[in-house]
């Protein structure tokens, strides 16, 4: 079984290079979506349209505490689905350095083949946060334990920004195949993986906070809460994603950093909401929601 791990920092488009991949691609694909939070909201994304099956990892990182769920998430899938490909992608704060080491110590090591890995960087924020002491060794592992990195998010950036993000991946990687994309819209060609791995110690000071609800949104209100989630009201968050029902069907939203986006999905049983951050006022956040039910 091919196995091609997927990293990269809350919202840089993991989720949407997954989708892509799978739409040129899917037969005899499996996937395992690991997200920090108790709901899982990718795997609602990632399997709409597709016949993919998806499995899915909620709460917890599976490069500390969700280790061993992996290896045995694995193992079941190779004996109950015989998949000739696993994508596995792991929640935005996860070390890749301890998921290769996990992977390449497991009794099943010899049946799977790794595949390169894929870096996605998000440009608007990367330079900033890889000189932040909190975030320097997270991008430090992510860029030097990728294969290939997509800088991500071009269109949002200048070309300035672009070369600046390009020299600090070579710095840190000079053998890295480096593709700057819009949307990780890009051909991903079938290199050789390095094989080798560098841990950096990383220990994100991170929670999450999830909420189910019955009932229609007021997408106006909901849309405002996320507005306001800059004003660090509700703790610092750097992430939200959520599918709600409203009056004009199922959508799906995601906050990345202050860039909000809301998209169509098929279909949802309820309404579901995941914050990323530090700090998070899980008594705000609640009360906030249900400000933006109706109950009609």
């Amino acid at each position: 079984m091919k196995v091609q791990l997927i990293c990269g920092f809350l919202g840089a488009g993991k989720t949407t290079l997954l989708k892509n991949i799978l739409q040129e691609e899917s037969a005899g694909t499996v996937v395992l979506v690991n997200e920090f939070g108790e709901l899982g909201i990718d795997g609602a994304l990632i399997s709409e349209g597709t016949s993919v099956d998806v499995v899915e990892l909620p709460s917890g990182c599976i490069c500390c505490s969700l280790r061993a769920n992996l290896v045995g998430a694995m193992q079941e899938i190779m004996e109950n689905m015989e998949p000739q490909r696993l994508i596995i992608e792991p929640s935005g704060i996860a070390s890749p350095s301890s998921i290769i080491l996990g992977l390449q110590g497991a009794d099943f090591r010899d049946k799977i083949e790794l595949a390169p890995v894929i870096g996605v960087i998000d440009m608007t924020l990367f330079i900033e946060m890889v000189r932040e002491n909190d975030f320097s060794n997270f991008f430090q592992d992510q860029v030097t334990n990728s294969d290939i990195i997509l800088l991500n998010k071009a269109d949002l950036v200048t070309p300035e920004v672009i070369d600046e993000c390009r020299m600090a991946v070579i710095e840190m990687n000079p053998s890295a195949l480096i593709i700057p994309t819009v949307y990780c819209r890009a051909e991903i060609p079938d290199t050789q993986p390095k094989g080798e791995v560098t841990h950096f110690h990383y220990s994100p000071r991170f929670n999450a906070e999830s909420f189910k609800f019955p009932g229609l949104v007021i997408k106006d209100k909901i849309n405002s809460l996320l507005n306001n989630l800059k004003s660090k009201e509700f703790g610092d968050i750097f992430r939200a994603k959520g599918i709600i029902k409203t009056t004009h069907g199922t959508e799906v939203f995601d906050y990345v950093h202050g860039l909000i986006n809301f998209s169509s999905l098929n279909e949802a049983d309820e309404n579901r909401f995941v914050f990323i951050g530090r700090d998070l006022d899980r008594t705000k956040l609640e009360a906030a929601l249900r400000e933006s039910i109706s109950q009609v």
